[in-house]
């Protein structure tokens, strides 16, 4: 399984300005800090979005989808994403977003391939997360 960081390096296509195949270690891994940072943000905004989010995506993981359901689907899992991350910040959320839209999916059976990616991505930033902030107990 690749890691988080290479599947964000991975997330855009060759050439494009979010990543260069030229960017050191470093350079990807600070990326990824500020795509985590900028995730972060975007899911304390939105909590009941980012939880939707992470079950829709879940369910079509786990379940097959009517070809008469895609559509509805694809839309409220983008709209999820906007939600979250309206401006394009630099967010998980962003990079997903130009990843699962109708006219960048143009395979049906990739949608759920892309679902997987971005639970992946989400359980390492919830891991991130936890890592990050450590609840203390006060006397």
């Amino acid at each position: 399984m690749r890691s988080p960081l290479s599947r964000l390096a991975a997330a855009a296509s060759p050439g494009d300005s979010i990543m260069d195949s030229r960017l050191t270690v470093k350079e990807l891994e600070s990326r990824w800090e500020k795509a985590l940072t900028a995730t972060r943000t975007a899911a304390a905004r939105h909590p009941r979005a980012y939880r939707e989010l992470k079950a829709l995506a879940a369910e079509i993981v786990g379940h097959p989808i009517d070809i008469n359901d895609y559509f509805p689907t694809v839309e409220k899992l983008v709209n999820r994403l906007e939600t979250l991350d309206p401006g394009g910040r630099g967010s998980i959320f962003e990079i997903f977003n130009a990843r699962i839209s109708p006219s960048s999916i143009w395979h049906v059976k990739m949608l759920r391939m892309e679902c997987r990616d971005l639970l992946a991505h989400l359980n390492a930033f919830d891991e991130w997360r936890r890592k990050k902030h450590r609840l203390r107990m006060v006397k």
